[in-house]
């Protein structure tokens, strides 16, 4: 099985346990179903981060030192047993996240982390805000209020939080949704900042970090002369 996944033994054991409903994730799913789905969800067991999968996995998105924003997640699906990466939002609800699945339980909603700060940076998912932050003092960024949609449709549910505010600097996607919602926000709030210049080449601010940390990791590499 390792051999044709061409994964590590930790993914291929990962795969095991999600298998019967990878297939089911990777569809475009609204988010009417989503909720629907779990609606049938037990969370079982909420910890640290510590599978050896999901380690690897957030290391490969160059997040891994960022933990203390995640849980890893025991859950339950029509009687068989899951585990991911959480990001818990404001309803109490967990954007799960893994090698294979990408599902939300509980309701979907928003994730706000707050410093009493008067600018906020709002992000799409909440691997553009651990990749933020790990860019954070490499761009010399003071630490704000964030704001992680978990989803572009939630942009219409927080435009009324966001006049409060001096400052609302975004860091969306490089795409169709990305545009548009830019385009609500800028509508509705006028000192809203479009920040996605910083990665105008890539498709989000993990793609970007992933780029960047992989060019450092290469330039320290030891060269060997013949």
């Amino acid at each position: 099985m390792k051999r044709y996944l061409n994964a590590s033994v930790s993914e291929v054991l990962l795969w095991a346990e999600n298998q019967s409903l990878s297939s089911f994730h990777q569809q475009n799913i609204s988010n009417n179903k989503l909720e629907n789905l779990s609606k049938n969800y037990e969370v079982i067991e909420i910890k640290n981060v510590q599978h050896p999968a999901l380690l690897e996995y957030l290391n490969e998105r160059k997040v891994g030192n960022q933990n203390q924003f995640l849980h890893e997640i025991h859950y339950r699906i029509n009687d068989k047993n899951y585990f991911g990466i959480g990001f818990k939002n404001d309803s109490g609800g967990y954007e799960i996240r893994n090698k294979y699945s990408k599902i939300c339980l509980g309701k979907k909603d928003i994730s706000t982390i707050k410093n009493n700060s008067n600018s906020v940076r709002i992000f799409e998912g909440f691997f553009d805000f651990l990749s933020f932050k790990n860019l954070e003092s490499e761009l010399e960024k003071e630490p704000s209020d964030y704001l992680i949609l978990n989803s572009v449709s939630m942009i219409h549910n927080i435009k009324n939080s966001l006049g409060k505010y001096e400052k609302v600097k975004l860091y969306l996607d490089n795409d169709e949704a990305g545009n548009r919602a830019v385009e609500i926000i800028s509508s509705e709030i006028k000192n809203a900042k479009d920040c996605r210049v910083l990665y105008s080449d890539f498709k989000d601010l993990n793609e970007y970090l992933n780029q960047q940390t992989s060019e450092v990791e290469n330039q320290s590499k030891p060269r060997f002369k013949r």
